[in-house]
């Protein structure tokens, strides 16, 4: 019969053993639960953007490159046919705008903003360094290109956020390309760009924070895009 110290010592190897195992079965190390690579979560988080039929976010910097530029955009993007509907906040010929409502649809971007006398077509995303925000979540020229473009990327921590922080998060940091940036915020100067990234549990992009040059002759700058709701859909028409 085992002694009392062979039967420790034997509960002590089970339970040991039982942990290891079912630590590697529920992924609590990132090395062992090879679904957290990237390489494997890029795509995922990339197909999610682009199948779904619309999302809530906003897009911002705290930054000021002292140039015109878009500072935030908020609201909901619909994938098709391609819309969006919101507000953003920016300097506009060294003029700050605050909440002006902006709606793009039919390839046409319309601005509501007091001095124009209300809605106004005259403004290209182009000619304002900003994105067509109806084209987001365009499998082309979108967010998920962005994710794409993204080079030596490194898994990171996990770690808590949403609401009442209770979601988990996966964090990842890699370079992004300035073609694949280029793809969302046409201005941007640079040929790489530092990302982080974050995505939940089911997969999805949560947020995207992107540093480096984006205007000509301005400093570098970091933009975030956090991506509040999936599955959203909206009847999103031109102002009359």
């Amino acid at each position: 019969m085992f002694s009392r110290r062979h039967r420790a010592a034997a509960v002590l190897l089970t339970g040991t053993f039982t942990l290891t195992a079912l630590s590697a079965c529920s992924g609590d190390d990132g090395e062992k639960d090879t679904s957290r690579d990237w390489s494997e979560a890029g795509p995922k988080a990339a197909d999610l953007l682009d199948e779904t039929s619309g999302v809530t976010l906003r897009l911002s910097t705290d930054d000021d490159p002292g140039v015109d530029y878009l500072s935030s955009a908020t609201g909901t993007v619909i994938a098709e046919p391609p819309a969006f509907e919101g507000t953003v906040n920016g300097s506009v010929s060294g003029i700050p705008v605050t909440d002006v409502p902006v709606i793009s649809v039919d390839d046409t971007m319309w601005i509501n903003y007091a001095l124009l006398g209300g809605w106004s077509d005259q403004f290209k995303p182009a000619d304002l360094c900003a994105p067509d925000p109806a084209l987001l979540l365009d499998p082309d020229a979108g967010i998920s290109t962005v994710l794409t473009g993204t080079e030596d990327v490194k898994t990171g921590k996990r770690e808590r956020g949403g609401k009442d922080n209770k979601e988990t998060f996966q964090t990842y940091s890699g370079t992004a390309t300035g073609d694949a940036v280029r793809s969302i915020l046409p201005c941007a100067e640079g040929d790489a760009f530092d990302a982080t990234y974050t995505v939940d549990d089911d997969g999805r992009l949560r947020t995207a924070r992107l540093t480096g040059v984006f205007f000509p002759d301005a400093e570098s700058v970091t933009y975030t895009i956090d991506v509040t709701e999936y599955g959203v859909t909206k009847d999103i028409t031109a102002p009359r």
